[in-house]
């Protein structure tokens, strides 16, 4: 029989905590490890709202969900710039096909794409004004589904448990850019620039 500790991290993580109660046979009849249930629920979870995000951004005349995360990796890059490298590395959500990606935000004038005077097998990517105001724009939206989609299912006190937890992962998983993310706030909203 599982242990008490093993039933209560199931009740957390599945949800069922306020519908079935905790010797329910849906939870005793299981051994599978709470850590894996969380994993697929959290897999679920990211692609059904990366799917609600990007319908919301494209049914507003929006950024795609694609499109906003590299812009907004250039935003919060130094002078809004990184090398064509670094943004493939750095974007969260798809680093696939980045050349075709730029390509067609330089078309959009979203971004400048710029060869290295000192390196001609080097070229930097940098925002442009109109891709500011696209960033600016979209995040009115996104912001709004965020909240939809997210924030409205959560308590602040379980959205702060997931960023502790989220957090503990990164500093194991990733690299110095993703340390310090909880400390620092760090949210999808475009940084202000002067």
């Amino acid at each position: 029989m599982p242990s008490r500790s093993f039933i209560c991290a199931c009740n957390y993580f599945v949800g069922f905590s306020n519908s079935l109660p905790m010797n329910s046979p849906a939870l005793l009849e299981t051994e599978v490890p709470p850590q894996q249930i969380a994993w697929r629920l959290f897999l679920t979870v990211h692609a059904l709202a990366y799917r609600r995000i990007d319908e919301g951004l494209l049914a507003a005349d929006c950024l795609s969900f694609d499109d906003y995360d590299v812009l907004l990796t250039l935003n919060e890059a130094e002078g809004e710039t990184l090398r064509m490298s670094d943004l493939a590395e750095a974007v969260l959500l798809s680093n696939s096909g980045m050349s075709r990606r730029v390509a067609r935000l330089v078309e959009r004038d979203l971004v400048h794409r710029e060869q290295c005077s000192h390196d001609g097998r080097v070229f930097r990517v940098r925002l442009s004004r109109t891709g500011r105001t696209a960033l600016d724009k979209s995040w009115k939206v996104y912001g709004g589904l965020i909240e939809e989609t997210f924030a409205s299912h959560v308590t602040c006190a379980e959205a702060k448990m997931l960023g502790l937890i989220f957090q503990r992962v990164l500093n194991r998983i990733g690299t110095d850019q993703h340390r310090g993310l909880l400390e620092a706030g760090v949210t999808d909203a475009p940084k202000r620039r002067l």
